[in-house]
């Protein structure tokens, strides 16, 4: 007959038996366990167990039972899905993106980025090997809204541009991406025999229940591993697993053929013009300020949007609002955009 886990109220006996001799060991030394300053979690798979009260006891007094602890800047919870700390990562995520600028004032695109990968990206994977392969689809959703709004306010894209066109232009990994690349240069770096946890990747993983776990990547991190793992080819391997993950991301996006031919301030003009919300158009001013009306100023024929650009009478061409899409260094060309690169936007 098989033996399953020993039950709650076994486990509880067993730390009472532990904690008092624990208390007096440190009463032996004029210290003293404060119950009131400590706390009891329970980890189960189980949903049912997920409300239990637990009956740990310091010296006669209960210690508080919490779901959601706080460990070094990681916030557990019971089912050990992670949810609470990825709520976390977004209230944190999104009050420090006020701190960005806009589009069109304050700092520019480079000093945003650096900004953003500073105070934002780097809560997003802080502890990433701990977290980042229990959290569900919903949650890294979540966190990638909130980059995405800093994405935009680095760029000056809307909100319609594409989230491919974001990861494109700012050169920064998704964060689901991101994560499971640190990840896996962690669970690398486990394999050196001088790490402090090279037990857990030299025996089995731990017999428990869970969806996934970090044990999951070691068939993909096998393959950067070589023999022996000094600090060359851990470097190596380091180098290939972020040179492998960009490549697969690349592949993935969808093509912009005008990324790297435009400047900036054009690339940004020509994303608005797509989704039929910029600045240029009066259909869209019209929208935020009554005083302006939505005509074009060239024919005085309204609405003065994406589509009247390309059939204005006053400014006839073969261009059509596809060549957005098709031909833009065109489309640059013929609305008087800037079409040469400088070296701030080379960097």
């Amino acid at each position: 007959m098989a033996s399953g886990p020993p039950p709650i109220d076994d486990i509880c006996d067993r730390l009472n038996v532990y904690l008092n001799e624990l208390a007096s060991y440190f009463a032996a030394r004029n210290l003293k366990i404060s119950a009131t300053k400590s706390s009891a979690t329970l980890f189960t798979t189980n949903t049912r167990e997920v409300n239990t009260e637990l009956t740990v006891m310091v010296d006669g007094e209960m210690i508080p039972t919490i779901k959601c602890p706080k460990i070094l800047g990681v916030t557990f919870d019971s089912s050990y899905t992670f949810s609470p700390h990825a709520t976390a990562i977004c209230n944190k995520v999104k009050s420090r993106n006020k701190s960005l600028a806009g589009s069109t004032w304050g700092a520019d695109k480079e000093t945003l980025l650096t900004t953003y990968k500073a105070i934002g990206r780097s809560v997003v994977s802080y502890a990433a090997p701990v977290w980042s392969r229990q959290l569900c689809d919903t949650q890294w959703n979540n966190i990638q809204i909130c980059q995405n709004a800093a994405l935009r306010t680095a760029t000056g894209c809307l909100l319609s541009s594409h989230v491919d066109h974001l990861h494109q232009e700012t050169k920064i990994l998704p964060v689901r991406r991101h994560n499971y690349m640190l990840s896996k240069q962690y669970l690398l770096g486990c394999y050196r025999r001088n790490h402090p946890n090279h037990h857990l990747v030299d025996g089995y993983p731990p017999p428990r229940s869970l969806k996934v776990d970090l044990h999951d990547l070691e068939r993909e991190v096998q393959r950067y591993k070589r023999e022996p793992l000094d600090q060359a080819a851990y470097q190596a391997g380091l180098n290939n697993i972020h040179a492998d993950t960009v490549a697969d991301a690349l592949i993935g996006y969808r093509v912009n053929v005008v990324l790297v031919v435009l400047p900036r301030q054009t690339r940004v003009v020509l994303a608005q013009l797509r989704s039929y919300r910029c600045s240029r158009l009066n259909s869209h001013r019209a929208r935020i300020d009554a005083d302006v009306q939505d005509v074009c100023p060239d024919c005085n024929q309204g609405p003065h949007d994406t589509r009247h650009l390309f059939n204005c009478p006053a400014r006839p061409t073969r261009l059509r609002p596809r060549s957005l899409w098709t031909h833009p260094i065109l489309v640059a060309e013929f609305l008087g955009l800037d079409t040469q690169q400088n070296q701030a936007d080379e960097r």
